[in-house]
C-alpha cells in the first residue's frame, strides 16, 4: 500500500528517445497490364498483353522525321473485262489510303542531394535512392496512360502539348459499340467534328437505357451484350490476334474495369446473365498466365484492367459533353466514379489496335547545381502513340477505317 511516495519527474521532453522505423514504406499502385512495373526491361511473354495489339515503325527509316506516314494499299475491286470487252480503258488504278504519326517529348525530373547534411538525414531510410528508382514504376505507368488515352481519344497524351498539340486534335474513338441496344443500332454516327461525335455518343448511351442516362442491368457486359460485340467484331472487320484457347486459336482481347469484373466473375451473377463462360482455369496455361485473366467467352478473352478508364456525360440535353477519366501515374484516380452517370468502358483490341512510334528510346538524364550539392536525375524519350485510322487524301463520309479495335460502352448498375 502506497505511504506518499513522490512520483519521478518526467524526462524533459527534448531527452525523450524517439524510435524510427528503418524501412521506408510506399504506397502501392495497381498493376499495369500494358506495362510491366518491374524495370525498364522488356516484360515476360506472359506478364504483359502480347505484343499483337502494337503497331510498330522501324525507327532506322526515319531517322530525323517529325512525323511519317503509313500507307495501306486497298485490294483490287473493280469488276473484270469479260466477253469481247476491250481491256483498253478498263485497268484499275492502284487505290491508298494512310495515317500520319507523330513524336513528341515526354520528361520526368526529380531531386536530390548529392552530398550535405540533407542527404545524410534521409540516408537511413535510403529515400532519395527509392525516389531514383521510381522513375521506372512512372515510366510504365505513362506508357499505359499514353496507349488508353490513344485508344479513347485517337492520341496519346504527349501528342497533345509543343508543336503536335494542334496536328493531333484528340476525337473518341471510331469504332464504338454501346450496351444494351440490338447490333443494328449499337454504334453512334462517327463524325470528326468532337462536339457532334459527342452529342451522338450520348444520345446512343440515352437511348440504351430506355431514355434516361441513369445505368440499367441491360447495359452490363452480359450475354446478349457479347454476343452483339463478338458480332459486331466481325461486322467492322476488326483482325483478331493468335489466342491460344479460344475457338479456332484466334479472337480479341477484351480489358474490363474491375466492376464489370465483379459481375463476371460472380458464379451467380454469371450463371443468371452470361451463361457459358469459360473458366480462367479451362485455358491454356500460357494464355491463362496473362495478368488479369479472368475467362473467355465466345472469340473474347476477357481481362480485368484496374486501370481502365470511364466516360463522364454532362448536359441535360444536346449538344452533350463528355470527359475521358483516367488513373494517372502515382495512383492519381480521376474516372468520375462517384458520380451515378458514369459510363463504364471496356476495350475490344484486335491485331494492330494501337500504334507506337519511339524514335528515341528511354534514357537517363541528369543535371548538377551547386557543386554537386544538388543533382537531377530524370528520364527522357520521344514517342508517339495513336491508333492507325487509315483514311483517303480527301477524306468524306464514311471514308475512315480503322480495324484494330472498339472502345465498348456499358454501365454499372446496382447489383442484380
Amino acid at each position: 500500500m502506497g505511504v506518499g511516495v513522490l512520483a519521478p519527474t518526467a524526462l524533459d521532453s527534448n531527452s525523450v528517445r524517439v524510435g524510427y522505423d528503418k524501412q521506408l514504406r510506399m504506397k502501392s499502385v495497381p498493376e499495369d497490364i500494358y506495362t510491366a512495373l518491374s524495370g525498364l526491361t522488356k516484360p515476360a511473354e506472359n506478364k504483359a498483353i502480347p505484343a499483337a495489339i502494337y503497331m510498330t515503325i522501324e525507327t532506322d527509316a526515319l531517322a530525323g522525321s517529325n512525323s511519317a506516314v503509313v500507307t495501306m494499299k486497298k485490294p483490287l475491286s473493280g469488276a473484270g473485262v469479260y466477253g469481247n470487252t476491250v481491256a483498253i480503258g478498263n485497268e484499275e488504278r492502284p487505290t491508298t489510303k494512310s495515317f500520319k504519326v507523330y513524336r513528341a517529348n515526354c520528361r520526368k525530373v526529380i531531386t536530390t542531394p548529392g552530398y550535405g547534411s540533407r542527404k545524410l538525414d534521409a540516408d537511413y531510410l535510403g529515400l532519395y535512392p527509392q525516389h531514383i528508382d521510381d522513375l521506372s514504376t512512372w515510366n510504365k505507368e505513362q506508357e499505359g496512360l499514353e496507349l488508353r488515352m490513344a485508344f479513347m481519344q485517337t492520341f496519346g497524351y504527349s501528342l497533345t502539348f509543343g508543336d503536335t498539340s494542334a496536328i493531333c486534335a484528340q476525337n473518341w474513338n471510331p469504332n464504338i459499340f454501346v450496351s444494351g441496344l440490338p447490333i443494328r443500332s449499337c454504334s453512334p454516327t462517327y463524325s470528326r467534328t468532337v462536339a457532334t461525335y459527342t452529342t451522338n455518343i450520348c444520345n446512343t448511351v440515352i437511348a440504351a437505357g430506355g431514355g434516361s442516362i441513369l445505368p440499367t442491368i441491360g447495359q452490363t457486359l452480359n450475354q446478349p451484350n457479347l454476343s452483339n460485340l463478338s458480332n459486331f467484331a466481325l461486322e467492322r472487320r476488326i483482325e483478331p490476334m493468335p489466342i491460344a484457347g479460344l475457338p479456332g486459336g484466334k479472337g480479341y482481347i477484351l480489358t474490363v474495369s474491375e466492376r464489370q469484373a465483379a459481375y463476371i466473375s460472380d458464379p451467380a451473377w454469371s450463371q443468371r446473365n452470361l451463361g457459358s463462360l469459360i473458366q480462367r482455369s479451362q485455358l491454356p496455361e500460357k494464355t491463362a498466365n496473362w495478368p488479369g485473366v479472368i475467362g473467355a467467352y465466345k472469340d473474347l478473352l476477357i481481362v480485368l484492367d484496374v486501370r481502365q478508364p470511364t466516360l463522364n456525360p454532362t448536359g441535360s440535353s444536346a449538344p452533350f459533353g463528355l470527359s475521358a477519366g483516367y488513373l494517372w501515374p502515382g495512383d492519381i484516380d480521376q474516372r468520375y466514379r462517384d458520380d451515378r452517370d458514369v459510363i463504364d468502358t471496356a476495350f475490344l483490341h484486335g491485331k494492330n489496335s494501337i500504334f507506337k512510334w519511339e524514335p528515341e528510346k528511354l534514357a537517363h538524364i541528369q543535371q548538377e547545381d551547386d557543386y554537386g550539392k544538388v543533382v537531377g536525375h530524370g528520364t527522357a524519350r520521344v514517342w508517339g502513340h495513336r491508333i492507325p485510322i487509315y483514311d483517303q487524301a480527301v477524306p468524306n463520309l464514311g471514308s475512315a477505317e480503322y480495324w484494330g479495335g472498339i472502345l465498348v460502352l456499358c454501365r454499372i448498375p446496382d447489383y442484380v
